[in-house]
């Protein structure tokens, strides 16, 4: 059998290279770490989510204020409403209290506004802050995954949870993938405090 050897030797080395690639893949040190774990179990997530839940209750009880005010107006405006309506009292008593209904009835409107405008200010500002305090956690999380993979001398690292969990790509992992998460959360509890929990708490 004849061989064109221009084409054979391309072939040859085509192939070599092909070869090189796989040899390359298989030395690659891969390994995943479950990021959303990480983040759940960091003794520093406990702390700064009671942090947001304290902003969140103060600003809860600051539209308390709000709503008692209105509900007040509310009272109010109907006691004013039964006296405009009784036909039994003066009409000038009648008159005074029709008056004063409308213009409570105008004050209520604007009070009902502010609740509104506040209440979405409120959850705006828990929002943002929930954000910044995830984002400074993950920060974290991320310099200890780097700490953890070149100590291993890793080529390769996925996040399996894939935070925002939308994004996950991994649908498969053997046995054989190094899981690198219980090390990342024992760095990242490494300097928690004697009185700090390390249960699960979603932030």
């Amino acid at each position: 059998m004849k061989y064109n050897l221009p084409s054979f030797l391309c072939a040859l080395t085509i192939a070599a290279s092909a070869f090189g690639l796989n040899a390359n893949a298989e030395e690659l040190k891969i390994a995943v770490v479950d990021m959303q774990e990480a983040l759940n179990k960091f003794y520093k997530t406990d702390i700064e989510v009671e942090k947001i839940n304290a902003m969140a209750d103060e600003k809860r009880k600051s539209l308390d204020e709000f709503q008692a005010a209105y509900q007040q107006m509310t009272t109010k405006m109907t006691e004013l409403d039964k006296t405009a309506r009784d036909t039994l009292l003066d009409e000038s008593v009648r008159k005074d209290a029709l008056e004063q209904l409308q213009a409570l009835a105008q004050e209520r409107a604007v009070k009902g506004q502010e609740i509104s405008d506040a209440q979405r200010k409120a959850s705006a500002e828990v929002m943002q802050a929930r954000t910044e305090m995830e984002g400074t956690l993950v920060g974290e999380i991320k310099e200890t995954v780097n700490s953890v993979v070149e100590a291993h001398g890793l080529d390769l690292v996925f996040d399996k949870s894939f935070l925002p969990k939308a994004n996950k790509a991994i649908v498969y992992t053997s046995a054989n993938v190094k899981d690198l998460t219980e090390e990342v959360i024992s760095q990242l509890n490494a300097g928690a405090p004697a009185t700090s929990t390390t249960t699960t708490s979603t932030p």
